[in-house]
């Protein structure tokens, strides 16, 4: 107030440097789906309404809605107005060989999704960690059934981006790569 020159409201860049990796929840929606949606969208090669697309597919729109706000969150998709959109990164991941769309996956995960680079991350530091510490820090935020929810998630797409492994028997994370 004695400043009117000073910035009194924070950007959203600090903001979101501020919240908490696990405050934006994951949609839940395998990696293997995510990759079907952009295969048959790439396919198409235009733009195409939501509802029309999940009755082509014969899907419940409720259905399809997690893998397409997967697809938009990892930036391989746009929705604008009902519409599904690959993006150039949508596009070159549809058209990658298994290898290159497991990199570029990859690359979208790190950059994208906080909770698997908070994972990857943790694992880095200490090569093997138990998946009651994660879901620990998932119980603070969310309710019992959807932090093992986001867990999951989180598992299978650091999973099919070789970030780790899980053994579920052990419940047990281990890193894979160090790129």
């Amino acid at each position: 107030m004695t400043n009117p020159a000073a910035e009194v409201e924070p950007t959203i860049a600090a903001v979101e440097k501020q919240r908490s990796p696990y405050a934006t929840p994951l949609p839940h929606a395998p990696a293997g789906g995510i990759s079907g949606l952009l295969e048959i969208e790439d396919k198409e090669g235009r733009q195409e309404d939501i509802y029309q697309l999940a009755a082509r597919l014969r899907l419940d729109v409720d259905d399809l809605l997690p893998i397409v706000d997967a697809a938009v969150l990892l930036g391989f998709a746009l929705v604008e107005q009902g519409d599904i959109k690959l993006t150039d990164a949508g596009r070159e991941f549809a058209r990658a060989s298994i290898l290159e769309s497991k990199l570029l996956f990859r690359r979208q995960v790190l950059e994208r999704a906080p909770l698997v680079t908070t994972i990857y991350q943790t694992l880095r530091q200490s090569k093997t960690m138990v998946a009651d510490f994660f879901l620990d820090i998932l119980d603070e935020h969310y309710p019992d059934e959807e932090a093992e929810r986001q867990f999951a998630t989180a598992v299978d797409w650091g999973r099919y981006a070789e970030l780790f492994e899980y053994d579920a028997q052990e419940k047990r994370l281990t890193i894979t790569s160090e790129e």
